[in-house]
């Protein structure tokens, strides 16, 4: 159905999704099911990258409500934010089984960029900072099992033990790579390729690819060192429920 992975290695962050996406009835009761294999779940926005798994209207309205948020200025209630998203699911004769996902996101923090999740289920909303050398995987049909979580995040590394950046981004490219293919292998609704993007969390510079054969670099950015800590005119994110 869907693999997102998100890690933090300690001074950056990494965001990657696979390309499927199940439009079923339930989310759009006028079209029958149907599976998309390009579908593209990271995606950029003013502080780094975005993406999520789950139902991709929850994300879609969580997301314009969240944007909104950051234009008004002050501080950004998360919890509220998907709570309003998922009523707003609900309004539109959903149920609240299936308005569920994980969204997450980049953002500024007190000390550089920080990774955040927001989980949405059926009758609760949680709003977590992904720690260093920590990941989520969230994916629709699996659990992952306690020996695979524990041997991805060991190999987890930051920046300052390879020799350059391209050493570290080759690294966690591989290692995204390997589990991507070996996910898929057994799992035929997740696509072995896969976009991701790495942002180092004191400059906001960072890298996304959309990785298949080859692997492609699609862009880079660089945010200042200004702008990638938290101040006026950026958002606090806070309300943990």
């Amino acid at each position: 159905m869907t693999l997102i992975i998100a890690a933090d290695t300690q001074d950056h962050l990494i965001l990657a999704g696979d390309h499927c996406a199940v439009l079923t009835r339930q989310s759009n009761q006028s079209a029958p099911e149907y599976t998309f294999t390009n579908y593209r779940k990271v995606y950029p926005w003013k502080y780094g990258a975005f993406t999520a798994s789950g139902d991709v209207f929850l994300k879609t309205i969580f997301l314009r409500c969240f944007l909104k948020c950051v234009k008004d200025g002050g501080p950004i209630d998360l919890a509220q934010v998907a709570k309003t998203a998922k009523q707003m699911r609900t309004n539109s004769g959903v149920p609240p089984d299936v308005s569920t996902g994980n969204i997450f996101f980049t953002a500024p923090g007190r000390e550089g960029l920080q990774l955040h999740c927001v989980s949405v289920t059926t009758g609760r909303i949680l709003c977590e900072i992904i720690k260093p050398f920590t990941t989520q995987f969230s994916s629709a049909d699996k659990l992952l099992e306690q020996a695979e979580y524990d041997a991805f995040n060991k190999q987890l590394r930051p920046a300052f033990f390879f020799d350059d950046i391209q050493a570290f981004h080759r690294h966690h490219l591989d290692l995204l790579t390997a589990f991507f293919a070996s996910y898929s292998a057994g799992d035929a609704r997740v696509t072995a390729s896969f976009d991701v993007c790495m942002l180092d969390k004191k400059t906001g510079a960072g890298m996304f690819w959309h990785v298949a054969e080859p692997p492609k670099q699609l862009a880079y950015i660089h945010l200042s060192e200004d702008e990638s800590d938290a101040g006026p005119g950026y958002p606090t994110l806070g309300a943990w429920t």
